[in-house]
């Protein structure tokens, strides 16, 4: 069964520790609220509700819910700082740091965990 904190570990490593680098459109920022619409950890794809902020002064808070199959609902409530260099973030939070690529297709973006295999990732849709 996975556990709530290790799944709060993983999301707390995708946003934390970021400033955003100069994007080239407005929309391709993560400074704002997203819907938490998916998220895959090493390939298993839980069903997910919530939201993830990341505020101008460089921190994130994710709270929400996953559930994955056959499992029991976790609660989310994740917070730390994120930083964003080109097309990753850096995401810290107190259990650890994690890199993600980010991937912007009009109001959502894609955040996959660099050197996760099978992939680790985290869908936002811009509220």
């Amino acid at each position: 069964m996975r556990s709530v904190l290790l799944v709060a570990a993983l999301l707390l490593c995708t946003l934390s520790s970021c400033e955003n680098d100069k994007p080239t459109r407005p929309s391709q920022k993560l400074e704002g609220t997203w819907d938490l619409i998916g998220y895959s950890d090493h390939g298993v794809s839980g069903v997910t509700t919530g939201s993830v902020t990341f505020l101008n002064d460089g921190t994130f808070v994710i709270l929400g819910t996953v559930t994955y199959p056959g499992e029991p609902t976790d609660s989310l409530n994740v917070s730390g700082t994120y930083r964003v260099l080109g097309a990753t973030v850096t995401l810290t939070t107190p259990e650890g740091t994690g890199t993600w690529s980010v991937a912007f297709s009009g109001d959502q973006v894609v955040l996959t965990l660099v050197g996760s295999s099978p992939p680790t990732t985290m869908t936002l849709r811009r509220q």
